[in-house]
């Protein structure tokens, strides 16, 4: 595994496929034994720069910095076949800035005109692609850079988040704009849906805003957010969306944000962790990590004086 860019995916339960250090191939790996079954090579001297696995474990979707303009490859990790080496002319892909859907029918990335007479890129816009066909299915101009993107069949729509701190929200089916969220004071760079489908969590991981903000992907409302301490580095919602797990800066361990209020019936959902009730919500019994516990008090004080939902922290 290349240490520098460290992208890797589940192929299946027992194996899982990551960029190899020369970055020329992709190493299918079992995870039990360590040893490499197979690899994926698009042609010679080709330097992958991004890796993204369908959740299915199905596609594979790599960006190669070699070949001008940027394309992205596509595999069938299954047949272990390059299915297509996508690209626009005179336009570059930014491969870093891509997301696939969970059964790997659509991916979309941000994507910019190459003008050689400009000493700066213009205005980036977002693509979809059909993986089905190999074919563009939709383009989006908001009119402001794209720093962060994820999408979904599941809610049939793709999240963009912009440089001037807004969020779009895209509907897969008929392209338009459902909605144009605000409420950051910074460019947001990190977007997680829901894999349950129904909301998502919006974040600038460069610290600039430290409040992460749980949405409503249907309505466009803000259910929850919170700000703590630390910066946040890295999160993940779990899925039904009541739990979202951060990593913070200066935390030597993980924490678990848990939304609860008096709207909430969390009673009939599974935990792994042994549960307590109190009234409407349900809270896991752990212990709370330091670096969070003056973020928790001042949570539980505008939980007390407030009837909305709001956001509480325990850690594991």
């Amino acid at each position: 595994m290349n240490q520098n860019m460290p992208y890797f995916g589940l192929h299946s339960s027992t194996k899982l496929v990551a960029l190899a250090r020369s970055r020329m191939h992709v190493n299918l790996i079992d995870i039990e034994t360590g040893t490499i079954e197979a690899y994926f090579k698009a042609g010679e001297d080709r330097f992958l720069n991004s890796l993204l696995v369908s959740g299915n474990g199905r596609v594979m979707v790599c960006g190669d910095e070699t070949q001008k303009p940027f394309p992205l490859l596509v595999w069938n990790l299954t047949s272990r076949q390059l299915m297509y080496d996508l690209r626009i002319p005179y336009h570059e892909f930014v491969t870093r800035l891509a997301a696939i859907t969970y059964e790997g029918h659509y991916v979309c990335c941000v994507a910019q005109e190459i003008d050689e007479s400009e000493p700066e890129p213009g205005i980036n816009f977002i693509v979809v692609y059909d993986l089905q066909s190999g074919t563009l299915f939709k383009k989006w101009k908001p009119g402001m850079n794209c720093v962060a993107l994820d999408i979904s069949s599941k809610d049939g729509c793709v999240l963009s988040g912009h440089d001037n701190g807004h969020i779009c929200i895209w509907d897969l089916t008929t392209g338009n704009c459902r909605w144009t969220l605000s409420g950051h004071v910074a460019p947001v760079t990190s977007l997680r849906l829901d894999p349950t489908g129904g909301s998502f969590v919006s974040l600038d991981t460069h610290g600039r805003d430290r409040t992460i903000k749980l949405w409503n992907v249907t309505t466009g409302q803000l259910v929850s957010e919170f700000t703590p301490t630390n910066p946040i580095t890295a999160f993940e919602i779990l899925p039904g969306g009541e739990f979202v797990v951060v990593a913070s800066s200066g935390s030597a361990h993980p924490t678990v944000l848990q939304l609860r209020g008096p709207q909430l019936q969390s009673a009939d959902k599974q935990t792994t962790a042994m549960t307590t009730t109190y009234g409407d919500e349900t809270t896991l019994e752990v212990d709370l990590s330091s670096d969070f516990l003056d973020d928790v008090a001042a949570a539980g004080a505008v939980a007390a004086a407030s009837a909305t939902t709001s956001a509480a922290v325990v850690s594991r």
